[in-house]
């Protein structure tokens, strides 16, 4: 009789068993890379949605809270495949004229196999950070040929501490600054040469000429006839639309209405002791118009448009070439404030004074045939990244990581 140690062992049933011991492991495996895989899906698509709302942040036209609130709600309307998520945004300005936004994504994945293992989701994070920050240049003379076409004398300066200052003359004095005050600029280019000393940055010379960065913008057209010509005009709210023709003297508190306001064949006077105010407003000069501002007290404040054709446009003169260069003064101890592009293609900018005066262009721009200045005070240009006038194009709009 065989003993039980005598017979042969059973092979099949210990392979059965050794495959039943496998499968939960093996299945175990299989979900955590599923699991896995899909995390690393949900985590690049809350990154791609973490860049988008940094971007929509700095890109935002309203103050620091509005780019906070428009970033969130971006986040959250496209970030609804996972659960729990917690946006957080902040706003910075690391330098002048520089917006910084910082974006940052916490969320949760629910899990499918890891749950057998009490794993019930996944956290997930998401990081993006985006700048906006002022462009290479906001400040263009385009006579491509006089002597001085950009000109600063006196004992005051011209401050551009955020961007760049460009000189299409291709003369060798096409940049002149006499006196004892400072031109301030983060990089100053000319195609031809300069004249004289203060200059924080050393101007680069022999540099390529650039084209009217506004050309392609609509020149707007003046409604036919005169509805004020030849007279004074004294404290009184102008509606948008009128258009002003021969000597116009203004006087005492001058409001303009939200539009265009058109000066056609005019020499307009500011007196003394205006206070010339208007929002929303674009001013247009054509070819045989000038605005001569007198000294004296008083203030200018204009704000640009915020939307329709001519937005971030507070002054547009026009393209036509004359025999003459019309001018566009403000001189006098007055308080200026310009929010808005000053855009002169064709007319002659002269700025004079004796006290502060300033020009704030929020929306980042100055572009004239000529620009001159004089006087012991500062002119001011004050970037800050606003929305710009069409045709100008991003802002240098990076991502950052």
């Amino acid at each position: 009789m065989r003993r039980l140690k005598d017979l042969p062992p059973e092979k099949r049933g210990n392979f059965a068993v050794a495959m039943a011991l496998m499968v939960v492991p093996l299945g175990l495996a299989l979900g955590l890379s599923i699991d896995f895989t899909n995390a690393a899906s949900w985590r690049s698509k809350l990154q791609e949605i973490a860049d988008s709302a940094a971007l929509v942040a700095v890109e935002s036209d309203g103050g620091n809270e509005a780019a906070v609130q428009a970033a969130k709600n971006w986040a959250l309307a496209n970030g609804s495949f996972v659960t729990g998520a917690v946006v957080g945004v902040s706003i910075t300005t690391p330098s002048a004229g520089t917006r910084e936004a910082a974006v940052e994504i916490s969320a949760e994945m629910p899990t499918a196999f890891m749950s057998l293992a009490g794993i019930r989701s996944i956290n997930l994070h998401a990081a993006a950070t985006a700048r906006k920050a002022a462009p290479d240049y906001c400040f263009y003379v385009l006579d491509p040929a006089s002597n001085g076409a950009l000109t600063v004398m006196g004992s005051g300066g011209l401050s551009v501490p955020n961007c760049g200052i460009q000189v299409n003359s291709s003369s060798p004095r096409a940049l002149r600054h006499v006196g004892t005050g400072k031109i301030v600029a983060r990089k100053i280019s000319i195609v031809g040469n300069y004249q004289g000393g203060g200059y924080t940055i050393i101007p680069k010379t022999n540099q390529p000429e650039l084209a009217d960065p506004l050309v392609d913008l609509p020149q707007p057209v003046p409604p036919n006839g005169c509805d004020y010509s030849d007279q004074m005009l004294t404290d009184v709210t102008i509606p948008a639309g009128r258009v002003f023709c021969g000597n116009i003297d203004l006087d005492g508190n001058v409001v303009l209405s939200p539009g265009v306001h058109y000066f056609q064949n005019a020499t307009v006077s500011i007196g003394s002791h205006v206070n010339l105010s208007g929002d929303e407003v674009t001013i247009f000069v054509d070819s045989e118009s000038s605005i001569i501002q007198s000294a004296g007290k008083g203030g200018v404040r204009l704000s640009a448009p915020t939307s329709g054709i001519y937005a971030g446009i507070a002054i547009f003169g026009s393209r036509t070439v004359t025999p003459s260069v019309p001018t566009v003064s403000l001189s006098g101890n007055k308080n200026y404030l310009i929010e808005g592009a000053i855009y002169l293609p064709h007319h002659r900018f002269r700025m004079r004074g004796t006290t502060d005066l300033k020009s704030t262009v929020n929306s980042g721009w100055i572009v004239a045939w000529q620009f001159f200045y004089s006087g012991n005070s500062s002119v001011a240009l004050d970037w800050y990244g606003a929305t710009p006038p069409k045709g100008l194009g991003d802002l240098g709009i990076v991502l950052l990581r």
